[in-house]
C-alpha cells in the first residue's frame, strides 16, 4: 500500500502513560546532528503553521509491529511501514518518491530503526517544545491547550552528511485531518537543514 488512509479509531497515542506496553532495548545514542534535523523539522512545521504547540516523543519510532516503545501504533505497526510490507519494500517506495535517496542511505535507515532510541531535550529549536513519554513530569506546559505530537525515527545521512532521511509521525492537536506520517528528505544548507521532499506513508481520513 503506497499511502494509507486511516480513521482515528486505528490510531493509538499514549501521550504520558505507557503502562503495560512492550519495550525494545535502546539502540545507539542519537547524535547531535540527528538532533539538528529534529529541530529543523519542528521549526519547519511551526513556520508553515501546521504545529503551534509541539510535543516530541521521548523515544523514536521503529519498523516494529505489535511491540512499540513510544506509545504510538497505527494499523498495528509503529508508523514506518504497513503490516503487510517489509521495511525494504517500504523504503523502495521512498526511494521512488525521493530520487536523491541512495540505497546506502535507505539501508542505513533500516538498520538504525530496528529498535528504539531515547530522545533527550537536546533539540536546538527556535520553537518552544516539550517532551512527552513515560516520565510523569513530561506533560504539556500549563498554558498549552492543544498540543501537537511528533514521533521521530532515527535519521540516516549520506556519506557527505549533506542529505538526511527521517520519518515523522504527526498528530495535530487542532486539526485531525492534518495528522499524517511521512518520510522527509532534508538538505544541509548554509542556513541549516532545509526540507526538500517527502514520501507519504499514512494520513487520517477527513
Amino acid at each position: 500500500m503506497l499511502h494509507k488512509l486511516v480513521s482515528l479509531s486505528t490510531v493509538l497515542v499514549f501521550s504520558s502513560l505507557f503502562a503495560g506496553q512492550q519495550t525494545a532495548p535502546p539502540a545507539d545514542t542519537i547524535t547531535a546532528e540527528e538532533y539538528q534535523v529534529y529541530a529543523a523539522a519542528v521549526d519547519w512545521f511551526h513556520q508553515i503553521k501546521k504545529s503551534r504547540q509541539p510535543m516530541v516523543a521521548d523515544h523514536t519510532s521503529t519498523f516494529s509491529c505489535r511491540a512499540v516503545c513510544n506509545g504510538f501504533q497505527i494499523g498495528g505497526c509503529n508508523g514506518l511501514r504497513d503490516d503487510d510490507e517489509t521495511p525494504a519494500e517500504r523504503l523502495a517506495i521512498v526511494r521512488r518518491d525521493l530520487p536523491q535517496l541512495t540505497a546506502a542511505m535507505s539501508g542505513d535507515f533500516e538498520k538504525k530503526n530496528q529498535q528504539c532510541s531515547a530522545v533527550d531535550a537536546k533539540l536546538p529549536t527556535k520553537t518552544k517544545y516539550a517532551l512527552f513519554g513515560q516520565t510523569p513530569d513530561r506533560v504539556p506546559p500549563e498554558d498549552w491547550d492543544s498540543p501537537d505530537y511528533f514521533f521521530f525515527s532515527r535519521v540516516s545521512f549520506n556519506a557527505e552528511h549533506t542529505l538526511a532521511l527521517i520519518h515523522i509521525g504527526f498528530i495535530s492537536g487542532t486539526d485531525a485531518k492534518a495528522s499524517e506520517g511521512k518520510y522527509f528528505m532534508f538538505a544541509k544548507e548554509p542556513k541549516g537543514w532545509v526540507k526538500k521532499g517527502s514520501s507519504a506513508m499514512w494520513k487520517l481520513q477527513p
